[in-house]
């Protein structure tokens, strides 16, 4: 056993544009006035839950995870860490603490939205839509949302239309970006007998498919400007990232190929991050357009 080992199954990277879209609920919420206490102990329950999540994930998908070029080098597959069910355990108990600490230390709002996140990510997507179905990806990416209610309940114990609205922007941008990096490893995803969109359609299908999630992602995102929720900053973040997404978008659409489908996911993450960023400024400055 080694520690790597189980860092490598909490996927941090995913860990933290989770806690970002933690944050960014938590502050469009609160605005200015944000409570130390309160968000720290948000980002310790949502790093723990997410960890935890992803350790399940680990564990649940070990099979398919060793037929895939991308993930056949994770613990799990290389038998690293053995039993597997070693993941198992480690898994639902970070996910035990996190709930413990935002239940107890925040609220049960918190602790429920924490909750209701790890249940879509393992519960819908993992063991009921992945293996078996084209939308498993559109569904099963509410998970992703899930950290911008919690935010917004460990603010305020009530659910904020900035936060609402930030989930449904969360919710809109997974399916574009998933498809992208599922586009780009289409073979892997076939050999593993996935059903992700890419893997299952033509490549002409599957770029309108991500080019149009895209696009209506990037219109949602603007058509939020008219709501009370955000000001000029958002707006204009909102509306530079946007117009490079669309670009790099346009590219692929135009020239659909590996090279194009992965330099549209890798801004896709950037692109996310820069609005939640963006959303975070605008809830502290209020600048009204």
């Amino acid at each position: 056993m080694a520690v790597a080992d189980y860092i490598q199954l909490m996927k941090l990277r995913i860990d933290a544009l989770l806690l970002l879209v933690a944050a960014a609920g938590y502050v469009a919420t609160s605005g200015p006035a944000v409570d130390p206490t309160r968000f720290g102990l948000l980002m310790a329950s949502g790093l723990l839950a997410a960890a935890g999540a992803s350790a399940t994930n680990h564990y649940l998908d070990r099979d398919i995870d060793s037929l895939m070029r991308r993930t056949r080098a994770r613990p799990l597959p290389q038998h690293r860490i053995d039993p597997p069910a070693h993941a198992l355990e480690f898994g639902v108990s970070f996910l035990a603490l996190g709930l413990g600490v935002a239940g107890f230390g925040i609220n049960v709002l918190t602790a429920a939205m924490i909750g209701l996140g790890y249940a879509v990510y393992i519960g819908v997507y993992t063991l009921g839509l992945k293996r078996s179905h084209v939308s498993n990806i559109v569904i099963g990416g509410f998970a992703g949302s899930c950290p911008a209610l919690a935010g917004s309940a460990a603010a305020a114990n009530a659910i904020s239309l900035p936060a609402a609205l930030i989930a449904i922007l969360v919710f809109l941008w997974t399916p574009g970006h998933f498809w992208a990096l599922a586009y780009r490893s289409r073979d892997d995803y076939r050999r593993a007998g996935l059903p992700m969109l890419p893997a299952v359609r033509d490549e002409r299908t599957s770029a309108w498919a991500i080019a149009g999630s895209t696009a209506i992602l990037a219109a949602a995102s603007i058509a939020f400007v008219f709501t009370s929720a955000f000001d000029i900053v958002y707006m204009v973040v909102a509306g530079v990232a946007g117009a490079i997404l669309l670009g790099l978008t346009a590219k692929f659409l135009w020239t659909p190929n590996a090279e194009t489908a992965w330099a549209g996911y890798k801004f896709s993450g950037v692109y996310l991050a820069l609005v939640l960023v963006g959303i975070m400024v605008d809830a502290v400055v209020r600048i009204p357009v």
